[in-house]
């Protein structure tokens, strides 16, 4: 089978490689598509510690079960969005409802990456984080549920409520995917703060208001939006230059979350004042647990996420490298990867 392979920062390779053979308990899963995630992007430029060369990358993973090996209730045919982890649910951490702090989230992956022909789905992925798309819902929005569920996580983290005004730092997919779970999530005011304007007027279809941070003074406008700051705040940049400024726009008793990774040897300076007069929170949010995951599937199925005009462009493995290319000098906003002729390459409005 064909599949793309990273080896280093700038180089990957379309290569021929051995379509993975199933256990008991596992499935085969033809892959239809699989979306270009940040951190696709990232290795691509500069590596990453934990991808290895020869790695497949990819992982917003939809498809087709073509075999089933004693998987119970598992057959040929069935459309399905696959994680690409799940937590043991038995180390302390999960037994605390900590499941994205799981001491084994990444034990168990599938196999290879979602930029391949097929991939093996392990047991207790197929048992955790195996999940039927209904008939509403195709297979190239069906790549969303990934990215979501890490949105509905940082939303439920910071304990969003109708009431509150929530601000996103940053127009990428993520910002844009967690002003759309906000809005599902029914808040009282969403304000999205970026640069590029292709994804600022993709905003405005969501946001309440949106804020053009290269044209504007981003402190008076948020405070005009949001006398005194807003109650959530999420930071969807990786810049800690950026980060730092959050603080400036949190209302007192909100809350900040980090939920873009930085640079390992990245520094913020908290004002200890906002922190303890202030009762300003400050947490931060990685991945999802497999709830998150089939939430963010009813929540696609149901329409209540719009995910016109985040999808941008679907492209076949012999153009992965264009896409993330693309995709990393801000052309276009998500590129999905597709392996099929059919239902998977929709025309994208």
């Amino acid at each position: 089978m064909l599949a793309l392979r990273y080896y280093q920062p700038g180089k990957v390779e379309i290569e021929e490689i051995p379509c993975p053979q199933i256990m008991p308990g596992e499935v085969l899963v033809k892959v239809s598509a699989c979306g270009v995630c940040a951190t696709d992007i990232k290795t691509y430029l500069r590596g990453h510690p934990k991808i290895k060369p020869g790695t497949v990358l990819g992982h917003e993973i939809s498809g087709v079960i073509v075999e089933a090996n004693q998987a119970a209730d598992w057959q040929p045919g069935l459309r399905v969005a696959v994680a690409p982890y799940v937590p043991c649910f038995q180390c302390d951490q999960c037994q605390r409802g900590n499941f994205t702090q799981c001491d084994h989230l990444m034990d168990v992956l599938t196999d290879p990456g979602g930029f391949s022909e097929f991939v093996r789905v392990p047991a207790h992925i197929v048992k955790h984080g195996l999940v039927v798309l209904p008939d509403e819902l195709s297979l190239v929005e069906a790549t969303l549920a990934e990215p979501l569920a890490c949105c509905i996580h940082g939303l439920e983290a910071l304990k969003v409520s109708s009431l509150d005004r929530v601000l996103i730092i940053g127009d990428g997919p993520m910002g844009l995917l967690q002003a759309e779970a906000a809005r599902a999530m029914n808040v009282r005011q969403i304000i999205v703060v970026g640069k590029t304007p292709a994804r600022l007027e993709r905003a405005a279809k969501t946001a309440d208001v949106v804020i053009h941070a290269g044209e504007m003074d981003v402190a008076a406008a948020v405070q005009a939006a949001a006398p005194g700051g807003a109650d959530k705040v999420l930071i969807s940049v990786g810049s800690a230059e950026v980060a730092q400024t959050a603080f400036q726009y949190v209302h007192k008793g909100g809350m900040v979350n980090l939920f873009a990774g930085l640079p390992k040897d990245a520094v913020l300076t908290v004002d200890p004042g906002q922190i303890h007069y202030d009762e300003v929170g400050f947490i931060g949010t990685f991945g999802f647990a497999p709830a998150h995951f089939k939430k963010a599937i009813e929540w696609l199925a149901q329409k209540r996420i719009h995910t016109e005009g985040i999808i941008t462009a679907t492209v076949p493995l012999s153009d992965a490298r264009a896409a993330i290319r693309d995709v990393a000098e801000y052309r276009g906003i998500k590129s999905v990867i597709t392996f099929s002729e059919k239902e998977e390459l929709i025309s994208i409005p």
